[in-house]
């Protein structure tokens, strides 16, 4: 990463920095951007996908609407030298952590006031990229909008809403066991392997190729067929397809596919910048918890509307109520399978299809793999938006220290530093 300001885009007294740095990060040059089923979501080639997800996928819009553009105000902060103390105690700067993981886009909101945006790997403030499962924080709060409006019952089941699921296994869970993904259906969420459920989930949406014919040939062709093999309610155990139900249910009680859901009751009010979209599978069903995409300061808007409990450009959006819920959850229930992040985070949990940091502090998150992530604090007054094009699905040292890097930038900004 280049520490100075040239080719920087100046914006009121904000840079937009925009660095070109693609080849030491992995991403492929421009003559070589051969993306296919087989390895668009591989490295090098993820760096570009992710950003061009309608060249490779069928993607339906999610329409900005007609309204102005809510333009930030600016005041600019130097960032990068903030130290951040890795999780192995070595020492290293914001700058050096963006450098490390893999970033194609950085931005942070203080007060509502954008004071750091920065570009690499070719994307601009016009791109669209890939969100993967910060989706489902997207979707979790349409689903909050459709409680607030008397649509949906958090203790009503599944089937109730969707008969089709019942023959599934999903057929008695709740919207809460949903929610907090606590449900008890047999879903493996193992991304490297190929005889794993989500396999089928990636085929179902269109994201890889059929390998046997037999496989479901769509999302809710899969979701029917899922079983279960313990009770709801439980404990939480992540499982991307609670996330599709979700969307299933909100299609029903709304009246319309998801596309025009988001873009109705949440996208339309936000004022963005421009369109999003949403990958769909061969019947046109978004892939409602990895598919959507949108430019950065856009997912910024909607942090920022979150941060501000639920209210934008003076519309309560989604009620208070149900943003605080999000901000804490059952720590214990989280534990279970997940007791290494929550020895560095002893207050995590899950809650409405967001990851809960410090339940006790309010601080949360929306989370997709190669690291895309919306940072939420609200003592602080930060947002933060960070999405990337990691060479793994998961890293937990990568999202750690990304973690560290966050809160550094919250603390150094609350403290006025």
């Amino acid at each position: 990463m280049r520490d100075d300001r040239e080719g920087a885009e100046l914006v009121s007294n904000v840079p937009i920095e925009v660095h070109d740095h693609g080849v030491m990060q992995g991403c492929p040059p421009p003559v070589d951007k051969r993306a296919t089923l087989e390895n668009w979501d591989k490295p090098p080639f993820n760096c570009w996908s992710f950003q061009n997800m309608s060249q490779v996928f069928s993607v339906v819009p999610v329409p900005r609407g007609s309204g102005p553009v809510s333009e930030f105000a600016r005041s600019h902060r130097n960032l990068d030298g903030v130290e951040v103390t890795r999780i192995d105690g070595s020492k290293t700067t914001v700058a050096g952590i963006l450098e490390e993981t893999y970033t194609d886009g950085f931005l942070v909101l203080h007060r509502g006031e954008i004071v750091s945006e920065k570009y690499f790997n070719e994307m601009t403030p016009e791109t669209l990229h890939l969100a993967q499962s910060v989706s489902k924080s997207l979707v979790g709060t349409l689903v909050g909008i459709h409680i607030d409006r008397g649509l949906i019952d958090t203790n009503a089941r599944a089937a109730e809403y969707v008969p089709e699921l019942s023959v599934s296994g999903y057929a008695d869970a709740t919207v809460s066991d949903l929610l907090n993904m606590r449900t008890g259906v047999k879903f493996r969420e193992d991304y490297t392997d190929p005889d794993a459920e989500f396999a089928l989930l990636d085929m179902a949406a269109g994201w890889k190729e059929r390998k046997t014919g037999v496989e479901p040939e769509t999302i809710y062709d899969l979701l029917v067929s899922i079983g279960k093999e313990r009770e709801h309610g439980a404990y939480f155990e992540y499982r991307s397809t609670d996330t599709d139900v979700l969307a299933w249910i909100c299609e029903r009680t709304g009246g319309a596919r998801l596309a025009e859901l988001i873009s109705r009751d949440i996208w339309s009010k936000l004022g963005a910048e421009r369109d999003a979209g949403f990958t769909v599978d061969k019947a046109g069903t978004a892939l409602a918890d990895g598919g959507f995409n949108a430019t950065l300061r856009d997912y910024g808007r909607f942090a920022q509307m979150h941060l501000d409990h639920g209210v934008f450009n003076g519309e309560q959006i989604v009620s208070a109520a149900w943003v605080d819920a999000c901000r804490t959850g059952d720590t214990d229930a989280f534990k279970v399978l997940y007791g290494e992040f929550a020895k560095h985070y002893p207050r995590a949990s899950y809650s409405n299809q967001w990851w809960v940091i410090d339940g006790d502090h309010g601080s949360y998150s929306a989370r997709g793999v190669f690291g895309q992530l919306i940072y939420i604090n609200p003592t602080s007054e930060v947002v933060a938006v960070k999405l990337s094009s990691w060479p793994n699905f998961l890293d937990p040292e990568l999202n750690l220290n990304t973690c560290r890097a966050v809160e550094a930038i919250a603390t150094f900004l609350r403290d006025g530093s």
